[in-house]
């Protein structure tokens, strides 16, 4: 089992056999031109979404769009791999011209990522952030987190962005994540009939993270005896990707799709 593959949906025995099913779905669009090759993009309408690179280094991952977005400068650290610093950004900074603190740092894979390798860095971009869970458990209350060696909630510890600090590791983008849910949707891929769950995320940012359905019957545990909906605790070890949205700015022949992107909101 392929953890990111399983985490939307996509569970297959190995890439190749994603891959082929990919291909053959007639769903596969060139997302961005890069030199030798392109770019290629799965986006099944459940949101799980596949990227192909056919350029050297070569490569894929699997990834996930329709999530909520957040705010993030953009460091690539190479054509898949780049370093997001999430900020706290809002319209009373942007008119005072003030700048907007960085509220976490995490490495991520980057569905653009290809085709922005050459970009020194982009600010202020709006990003939507996904946690594809790897060995997540859930709990129902903060006792039993607790009870499991748990110590806050509300945290996103990169060991991705770690690792590529003390250089002890090829850039990757595991992290460790403690977080509250504040909703819980599930959603069904259209390739493959797997169902997987959607869960949103406040803080320490806002940012989604999807599960197998496997992981149990979220919506149940998220609602209380009495009815009501209660958030639930994910805690452990995820694999970050992100996508870079075009601004209302950019929704032109510039945009994040022509593999020009990088038109993120200015201060």
């Amino acid at each position: 089992m392929i953890a990111e593959l399983t985490s939307v949906g996509l569970q297959f025995p190995q890439w190749q056999d994603a891959l082929e099913a990919a291909y053959a779905s007639g769903r596969l669009a060139v997302s961005g031109e890069v030199e030798g090759g392109q770019v290629l993009q799965y986006d099944d309408p459940s949101g799980a979404r596949l990227v192909i690179l056919t350029a050297p280094p070569y490569g894929s991952f699997a990834s996930f769009s329709g999530g909520v977005g957040t705010s993030a400068h953009i460091s690539m650290i190479n054509e898949v791999v780049g370093v997001l610093d999430i900020v706290d950004d809002s319209p009373a900074l942007q008119t005072s011209n003030q700048d907007a603190p960085v509220v976490s740092s995490l490495t991520a894979t980057i569905a653009q990522g290809p085709m922005l390798a050459d970009v020194t860095s982009m600010q202020y971009q709006p990003v939507e952030v996904t946690a594809l869970a790897v060995d997540v458990s859930l709990f129902t209350d903060a006792t039993f987190f607790a009870a499991a060696g748990g110590t806050s909630v509300g945290t996103v510890e990169s060991i991705g962005l770690s690792e590529m600090n003390s250089g002890a590791a090829a850039p990757h983008s595991k992290a460790h994540i403690a977080v509250e849910t504040t909703e819980v949707v599930k959603r069904t891929s259209d390739l493959t009939g797997q169902s997987f769950w959607v869960c949103t995320v406040h803080s320490p940012f806002e940012f989604s993270v999807v599960l197998p359905e496997s992981a149990g019957d979220l919506v149940a545990l998220a609602t209380s005896i009495n009815g009501q909906p209660r958030p639930l605790i994910l805690s452990g070890d995820v694999a970050f990707t992100a996508t870079a949205v075009e601004a209302a700015s950019c929704a032109t022949s510039g945009g994040c799709g022509s593999g020009t992107c990088g038109c993120g909101g200015a201060h």
